[in-house]
Protein backbone atom coordinates (compact mmCIF):
# COMPACT_ATOMS: atom_id res chain seq x y z
CA UNK A 1 0.00 0.00 0.00
CA UNK A 2 1.09 3.43 -1.30
CA UNK A 3 2.43 5.54 2.21
CA UNK A 4 2.17 2.98 4.70
CA UNK A 5 5.06 2.55 6.40
CA UNK A 6 6.76 -0.14 7.09
CA UNK A 7 7.66 0.29 10.72
CA UNK A 8 7.90 -3.25 13.05
CA UNK A 9 5.18 -3.58 15.63
CA UNK A 10 5.12 -1.66 18.82
CA UNK A 11 7.30 -3.45 21.36
CA UNK A 12 4.48 -3.68 23.51
CA UNK A 13 2.48 -5.68 20.80
CA UNK A 14 5.84 -8.17 20.18
CA UNK A 15 6.64 -8.66 23.80
CA UNK A 16 3.27 -9.56 24.90
CA UNK A 17 2.43 -11.84 22.15
CA UNK A 18 6.25 -13.65 22.73
CA UNK A 19 6.30 -13.15 18.86
CA UNK A 20 9.08 -13.04 16.66
CA UNK A 21 7.08 -11.51 13.74
CA UNK A 22 8.29 -8.06 13.02
CA UNK A 23 9.30 -5.55 10.38
CA UNK A 24 7.49 -6.01 6.77
CA UNK A 25 5.86 -9.36 7.26
CA UNK A 26 4.39 -8.07 10.53
CA UNK A 27 2.10 -5.45 8.43
CA UNK A 28 1.81 -7.05 5.50
CA UNK A 29 -1.95 -7.85 4.89
CA UNK A 30 -1.46 -11.11 3.58
CA UNK A 31 0.46 -13.04 6.02
CA UNK A 32 -1.85 -11.04 8.94
CA UNK A 33 -5.27 -12.72 7.44
CA UNK A 34 -3.31 -15.78 6.93
CA UNK A 35 -2.31 -15.74 10.26
CA UNK A 36 -4.97 -14.85 11.72
CA UNK A 37 -7.25 -17.84 10.26
CA UNK A 38 -4.65 -20.18 11.33
CA UNK A 39 -4.70 -19.25 14.73
CA UNK A 40 -8.37 -18.86 15.45
CA UNK A 41 -9.40 -21.84 13.19
CA UNK A 42 -6.92 -23.16 14.86
CA UNK A 43 -8.48 -23.14 18.32
CA UNK A 44 -11.89 -24.41 16.79
CA UNK A 45 -10.18 -26.82 15.12
CA UNK A 46 -9.15 -28.65 18.41
CA UNK A 47 -13.01 -29.11 19.31
CA UNK A 48 -13.53 -30.41 16.15
CA UNK A 49 -10.97 -33.48 16.80
CA UNK A 50 -12.04 -34.03 20.47
CA UNK A 51 -15.68 -35.00 18.79
CA UNK A 52 -13.67 -36.58 16.11
CA UNK A 53 -14.99 -34.46 12.98
CA UNK A 54 -12.45 -33.81 10.23
CA UNK A 55 -12.41 -30.56 9.11
CA UNK A 56 -13.45 -30.91 5.73
CA UNK A 57 -16.28 -32.10 6.94
CA UNK A 58 -16.90 -29.65 9.22
CA UNK A 59 -17.26 -26.71 6.56
CA UNK A 60 -19.02 -28.96 4.08
CA UNK A 61 -21.80 -28.94 7.18
CA UNK A 62 -21.52 -25.23 7.95
CA UNK A 63 -21.56 -24.28 4.24
CA UNK A 64 -24.87 -26.22 4.04
CA UNK A 65 -26.21 -25.58 7.22
CA UNK A 66 -28.38 -22.67 5.86
CA UNK A 67 -29.53 -23.99 2.44
CA UNK A 68 -28.69 -26.56 0.27
CA UNK A 69 -25.64 -25.82 -2.35
CA UNK A 70 -24.16 -26.86 -5.91
CA UNK A 71 -21.40 -29.71 -5.54
CA UNK A 72 -19.15 -26.61 -7.20
CA UNK A 73 -20.69 -23.54 -4.36
CA UNK A 74 -19.74 -26.17 -1.65
CA UNK A 75 -15.69 -26.18 -3.56
CA UNK A 76 -15.45 -22.92 -3.62
CA UNK A 77 -17.17 -21.84 -0.06
CA UNK A 78 -14.69 -24.74 1.52
CA UNK A 79 -11.73 -23.61 -0.36
CA UNK A 80 -10.92 -26.48 -2.27
CA UNK A 81 -10.36 -28.45 -5.73
CA UNK A 82 -14.14 -30.34 -6.99
CA UNK A 83 -12.83 -33.29 -6.88
CA UNK A 84 -11.35 -33.47 -3.35
CA UNK A 85 -14.96 -32.40 -2.64
CA UNK A 86 -16.82 -34.59 -4.83
CA UNK A 87 -14.87 -37.66 -2.54
CA UNK A 88 -15.79 -35.65 0.73
CA UNK A 89 -19.19 -35.74 -0.32
CA UNK A 90 -19.54 -39.34 -1.60
CA UNK A 91 -18.47 -40.59 2.28
CA UNK A 92 -20.70 -38.09 3.97
CA UNK A 93 -23.43 -39.52 1.86
CA UNK A 94 -22.26 -42.88 2.55
CA UNK A 95 -21.62 -41.60 6.21
CA UNK A 96 -25.87 -40.29 6.35
CA UNK A 97 -24.71 -36.81 6.46
CA UNK A 98 -25.99 -35.20 2.73
CA UNK A 99 -27.93 -36.42 0.12
CA UNK A 100 -27.01 -35.12 -3.53
CA UNK A 101 -29.55 -35.06 -5.68
CA UNK A 102 -29.71 -33.83 -10.09
CA UNK A 103 -30.83 -30.88 -9.98
CA UNK A 104 -33.91 -31.04 -12.12
CA UNK A 105 -33.62 -28.05 -13.64
CA UNK A 106 -30.07 -28.91 -14.91
CA UNK A 107 -29.11 -32.56 -15.20
CA UNK A 108 -25.31 -31.60 -14.86
CA UNK A 109 -25.63 -29.50 -11.53
CA UNK A 110 -25.52 -32.12 -8.24
CA UNK A 111 -27.56 -30.22 -5.28
CA UNK A 112 -26.07 -31.11 -1.82
CA UNK A 113 -28.12 -30.53 1.51
CA UNK A 114 -27.42 -31.72 4.98
CA UNK A 115 -29.68 -35.11 6.13
CA UNK A 116 -31.44 -34.84 9.02
CA UNK A 117 -28.64 -36.92 10.58
CA UNK A 118 -26.38 -34.13 9.30
CA UNK A 119 -27.80 -31.86 10.89
CA UNK A 120 -27.77 -33.12 14.24
CA UNK A 121 -23.96 -33.63 14.31
CA UNK A 122 -23.80 -30.20 12.96
CA UNK A 123 -26.41 -27.90 14.94
CA UNK A 124 -24.29 -28.85 18.38
CA UNK A 125 -20.74 -27.53 16.31
CA UNK A 126 -22.86 -24.61 14.49
CA UNK A 127 -23.41 -23.25 18.42
CA UNK A 128 -19.96 -23.69 19.51
CA UNK A 129 -18.44 -22.02 16.30
CA UNK A 130 -21.00 -19.00 17.36
CA UNK A 131 -19.92 -18.63 20.74
CA UNK A 132 -16.05 -19.43 19.52
CA UNK A 133 -16.47 -16.53 17.42
CA UNK A 134 -18.24 -14.52 19.89
CA UNK A 135 -15.06 -15.03 22.52
CA UNK A 136 -12.50 -13.92 19.80
CA UNK A 137 -14.30 -10.86 18.73
CA UNK A 138 -15.93 -10.34 22.51
CA UNK A 139 -12.11 -8.02 23.34
CA UNK A 140 -13.02 -5.38 20.33
CA UNK A 141 -16.17 -4.58 21.27
CA UNK A 142 -19.60 -4.66 18.88
CA UNK A 143 -18.60 -1.67 16.91
CA UNK A 144 -14.95 -2.92 16.03
CA UNK A 145 -16.40 -6.67 15.67
CA UNK A 146 -19.20 -5.49 13.00
CA UNK A 147 -16.80 -3.13 11.82
CA UNK A 148 -13.88 -6.01 11.14
CA UNK A 149 -16.25 -8.57 9.48
CA UNK A 150 -17.72 -6.09 6.70
CA UNK A 151 -14.09 -5.10 6.24
CA UNK A 152 -13.16 -8.45 5.46
CA UNK A 153 -16.58 -9.32 3.29
CA UNK A 154 -15.92 -6.27 1.30
CA UNK A 155 -12.03 -7.04 0.66
CA UNK A 156 -13.20 -10.82 -0.53
CA UNK A 157 -15.63 -9.04 -2.75
CA UNK A 158 -13.18 -7.07 -4.33
CA UNK A 159 -10.54 -9.49 -4.83
CA UNK A 160 -13.02 -12.85 -6.11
Amino acid sequence: MAGRSASPRPAALAAAANDPVDGFIAGYLPYLLARASHLISGQFHERLAAERIPVLQWRVMAALWDAPKSAGEVAEIILQKQPTVSKLLERMQRQGLVDRETDAGDRRRVVVSLTPRGRAVAGPLIEAAREHERAVLEPFGATNASTLVTVLQRLIARNR
